[in-house]
């Protein structure tokens, strides 16, 4: 009875053992693939820390190529806002046989922005025309001085080298120390066309030469004594 009693315990040991033995496997599987779950969690940090600096990275690059974008447009407008214009010219009356009157001017002109090669320019225009009238046989002194605000067109074209050309258009609103001319009123408006030549003697100085149609009139169908011109303007230009 003890024998079988010790069999029956020898075979229930086994047995156990039987069962017992496959699981080890299973844990030691179970503790791998922890293992392997652990670098890829930390794989994936190191991808979101990467991603996170690229994308800042990125961000940092297009705010600086903004920026840099802002402070050339900033430039550009600077330096179209600081160059000036000075000219100083003749005109000789023309094409009218009872108006005999000569202008000279002096223009200043500061540019203010640039549209597809033409530059828009504002400024003053100081006029002193002489000479007189025998319109109706009678004669009457138009001598006067005239200052008011002008602005100017010029489309400019390179030539060769630091040789430009252009085409200005200019009007100017006067207003006379008298009736100008003497059967007129004491203001008006001087128109100018015509090309030029500049040349880029320095980075900041340029000196030009044109030669220009003017007329002058008040704009007004009675009273309005209109006479025209062509002569020779001188200008030279700066950018500070």
């Amino acid at each position: 009875m003890k024998q079988k009693f010790g069999m029956l315990m020898t075979a229930g040991v086994m047995v156990g053992s039987l069962f017992t033995m496959p699981m080890l496997p299973v844990q030691a599987e179970e503790a791998m693939t922890e293992a392997t779950k652990e670098p890829d969690a930390m794989t994936g940090a190191l991808a979101n820390v990467q991603k996170e600096s690229s994308d800042t990275a990125k961000a940092t690059t297009d705010s600086s190529a903004a920026k840099t974008a802002e402070q050339a447009t900033d430039a550009s407008q600077k330096k179209l806002t600081r160059t000036w214009e000075v000219q100083a010219e003749y005109l000789e009356g023309r094409f009218f046989h009872d108006r005999h009157i000569d202008d000279y001017n002096i223009h200043i002109y500061q540019k203010n922005r640039e549209v597809d090669h033409v530059g828009v320019w504002y400024g003053l225009t100081l006029s002193r025309p002489v000479g007189y009238t025998t319109e109706d046989k009678i004669y009457r002194d138009s001598e006067a001085v005239g200052l008011g605000p002008s602005m100017m067109l010029r489309w400019e074209r390179p030539l060769a080298g630091k040789l430009h050309g252009s085409i200005d258009g200019t009007g100017s609103l006067l207003f006379y120390n008298q009736a100008h001319p003497d059967d007129g009123r004491a203001f008006g408006f001087l128109w100018r066309i015509g090309p030029r030549l500049l040349y880029q003697a320095t980075d900041k100085d340029a000196v030009n030469l044109g030669y220009l149609f003017h007329h002058s009139s008040n704009g007004f169908k009675h009273h309005n004594p209109g006479y025209n011109g062509v002569g020779f303007s001188l200008g030279w230009t700066h950018s500070f």
